[in-house]
Protein backbone atom coordinates (compact mmCIF):
# COMPACT_ATOMS: atom_id res chain seq x y z
CA UNK A 1 0.00 0.00 0.00
CA UNK A 2 2.77 2.41 0.50
CA UNK A 3 4.68 1.82 -2.69
CA UNK A 4 1.29 3.10 -4.79
CA UNK A 5 1.40 6.36 -2.37
CA UNK A 6 4.75 7.08 -3.18
CA UNK A 7 4.57 6.62 -6.69
CA UNK A 8 1.54 9.13 -6.51
CA UNK A 9 3.08 11.51 -4.70
CA UNK A 10 6.53 11.25 -6.68
CA UNK A 11 4.08 11.89 -9.82
CA UNK A 12 2.66 14.98 -8.36
CA UNK A 13 5.57 16.74 -7.07
CA UNK A 14 6.97 15.73 -10.71
CA UNK A 15 3.92 17.53 -12.10
CA UNK A 16 4.09 20.39 -9.44
CA UNK A 17 8.08 21.46 -10.79
CA UNK A 18 6.98 20.96 -14.60
CA UNK A 19 4.43 23.72 -13.82
CA UNK A 20 7.08 25.90 -12.29
CA UNK A 21 8.28 26.69 -15.61
CA UNK A 22 7.10 28.38 -19.06
CA UNK A 23 8.51 27.97 -22.33
CA UNK A 24 9.33 31.70 -23.82
CA UNK A 25 11.13 32.57 -27.19
CA UNK A 26 14.01 35.95 -26.56
CA UNK A 27 16.03 38.15 -29.00
CA UNK A 28 19.82 37.82 -28.27
CA UNK A 29 21.81 40.65 -29.87
CA UNK A 30 19.50 41.83 -32.11
CA UNK A 31 17.65 39.34 -34.20
CA UNK A 32 18.53 35.72 -33.04
CA UNK A 33 16.10 33.92 -31.24
CA UNK A 34 16.19 31.14 -28.35
CA UNK A 35 13.23 29.05 -27.24
CA UNK A 36 13.51 28.10 -23.45
CA UNK A 37 11.82 27.22 -20.58
CA UNK A 38 12.34 29.38 -17.83
CA UNK A 39 10.47 29.51 -13.89
CA UNK A 40 7.61 30.99 -14.39
CA UNK A 41 7.91 34.19 -12.65
CA UNK A 42 11.24 34.90 -15.09
CA UNK A 43 10.91 38.57 -16.91
CA UNK A 44 12.90 39.26 -19.84
CA UNK A 45 14.72 42.24 -20.69
CA UNK A 46 16.84 43.72 -23.50
CA UNK A 47 19.10 46.19 -23.09
CA UNK A 48 21.58 46.88 -26.11
CA UNK A 49 23.14 43.62 -27.20
CA UNK A 50 22.48 41.57 -23.91
CA UNK A 51 19.55 39.67 -22.87
CA UNK A 52 18.75 39.23 -19.05
CA UNK A 53 16.78 36.58 -17.41
CA UNK A 54 15.36 37.25 -14.28
CA UNK A 55 13.66 35.62 -11.52
CA UNK A 56 13.94 35.42 -7.73
CA UNK A 57 17.32 34.38 -7.10
CA UNK A 58 18.03 34.15 -10.71
CA UNK A 59 20.03 36.50 -13.16
CA UNK A 60 20.66 34.89 -16.12
CA UNK A 61 22.53 37.03 -18.51
CA UNK A 62 23.10 36.28 -23.07
CA UNK A 63 24.93 38.06 -25.37
CA UNK A 64 25.59 36.70 -28.74
CA UNK A 65 29.33 37.53 -29.16
CA UNK A 66 30.20 39.88 -32.54
CA UNK A 67 31.65 37.71 -35.26
CA UNK A 68 31.46 34.54 -33.60
CA UNK A 69 31.46 31.65 -36.01
CA UNK A 70 32.09 28.73 -33.61
CA UNK A 71 32.30 28.16 -29.55
CA UNK A 72 35.87 27.31 -30.14
CA UNK A 73 35.80 31.69 -31.93
CA UNK A 74 34.39 32.76 -28.35
CA UNK A 75 36.19 30.88 -25.41
CA UNK A 76 39.50 32.87 -25.42
CA UNK A 77 37.64 36.15 -25.42
CA UNK A 78 35.42 35.21 -22.99
CA UNK A 79 36.14 38.19 -20.51
CA UNK A 80 35.67 40.55 -22.99
CA UNK A 81 31.81 38.90 -23.96
CA UNK A 82 30.87 39.19 -20.08
CA UNK A 83 33.04 42.39 -18.93
CA UNK A 84 29.30 44.39 -18.68
CA UNK A 85 28.47 42.22 -15.77
CA UNK A 86 31.72 40.68 -14.47
CA UNK A 87 35.54 41.83 -14.96
CA UNK A 88 38.84 40.71 -14.15
CA UNK A 89 37.28 37.00 -15.57
CA UNK A 90 39.99 34.02 -14.93
CA UNK A 91 38.91 30.89 -16.11
CA UNK A 92 39.64 28.01 -13.59
CA UNK A 93 37.91 25.18 -15.36
CA UNK A 94 36.15 24.24 -18.72
CA UNK A 95 33.81 21.59 -19.44
CA UNK A 96 31.88 20.21 -22.44
CA UNK A 97 28.49 19.66 -23.02
CA UNK A 98 25.30 19.67 -25.05
CA UNK A 99 22.96 22.82 -25.61
CA UNK A 100 20.54 22.07 -28.29
CA UNK A 101 22.13 19.40 -29.30
CA UNK A 102 25.41 20.79 -30.42
CA UNK A 103 28.50 20.62 -28.13
CA UNK A 104 29.19 23.42 -25.97
CA UNK A 105 31.46 24.77 -23.51
CA UNK A 106 30.92 25.50 -19.41
CA UNK A 107 33.62 27.69 -18.14
CA UNK A 108 33.51 28.49 -14.02
CA UNK A 109 36.46 31.40 -12.58
CA UNK A 110 36.95 33.74 -10.69
CA UNK A 111 36.70 37.62 -10.97
CA UNK A 112 34.96 40.97 -9.91
CA UNK A 113 31.42 42.53 -10.36
CA UNK A 114 31.35 45.13 -12.88
CA UNK A 115 29.11 47.12 -10.97
CA UNK A 116 31.01 47.46 -7.94
CA UNK A 117 34.37 45.26 -8.25
CA UNK A 118 33.30 42.88 -5.50
CA UNK A 119 35.00 39.85 -5.88
CA UNK A 120 32.89 36.85 -6.78
CA UNK A 121 32.33 33.53 -9.58
CA UNK A 122 30.86 33.33 -13.16
CA UNK A 123 29.75 30.01 -14.68
CA UNK A 124 29.79 30.72 -18.44
CA UNK A 125 28.44 28.54 -21.26
CA UNK A 126 29.44 29.24 -24.99
CA UNK A 127 26.94 27.46 -27.45
CA UNK A 128 25.54 27.51 -30.64
CA UNK A 129 21.92 26.75 -32.13
CA UNK A 130 23.40 25.53 -35.01
CA UNK A 131 23.28 28.71 -36.96
CA UNK A 132 24.24 31.14 -34.36
CA UNK A 133 26.82 31.54 -31.32
CA UNK A 134 25.86 32.46 -27.70
CA UNK A 135 27.63 32.90 -24.34
CA UNK A 136 25.11 32.36 -21.43
CA UNK A 137 26.67 33.57 -17.69
CA UNK A 138 25.34 33.41 -14.32
CA UNK A 139 27.35 35.16 -11.29
CA UNK A 140 27.59 37.17 -8.39
CA UNK A 141 29.72 37.98 -5.17
CA UNK A 142 31.81 34.78 -3.54
CA UNK A 143 30.30 31.43 -4.75
CA UNK A 144 26.95 32.97 -6.22
CA UNK A 145 27.15 31.24 -9.21
CA UNK A 146 27.60 27.98 -7.82
CA UNK A 147 23.89 27.88 -6.43
CA UNK A 148 22.60 29.58 -9.38
CA UNK A 149 24.53 26.81 -11.73
CA UNK A 150 21.72 24.32 -11.54
CA UNK A 151 18.66 26.94 -13.31
CA UNK A 152 21.51 27.84 -15.40
CA UNK A 153 22.00 24.70 -16.69
CA UNK A 154 18.34 23.64 -16.66
CA UNK A 155 17.29 26.53 -18.76
CA UNK A 156 20.34 25.82 -21.29
CA UNK A 157 19.19 22.29 -21.87
CA UNK A 158 15.22 23.09 -22.54
CA UNK A 159 16.68 25.28 -25.36
CA UNK A 160 15.25 24.63 -29.07
CA UNK A 161 17.01 26.46 -31.88
CA UNK A 162 14.66 29.63 -32.93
Amino acid sequence: MRLPSICLALALLTASALAEDKEITVKVGGEAELKMSVPKDAEVTIKGAETTIHSKGLWIYLWRPAGAKTVADVVPHVGEVIKGQFVKYAVESTESLNVAGHEAKHLKGKGEEADDNDPGTADVVIFTDGKNVFAACVHGERDEAAKERPALLKALESIKPG
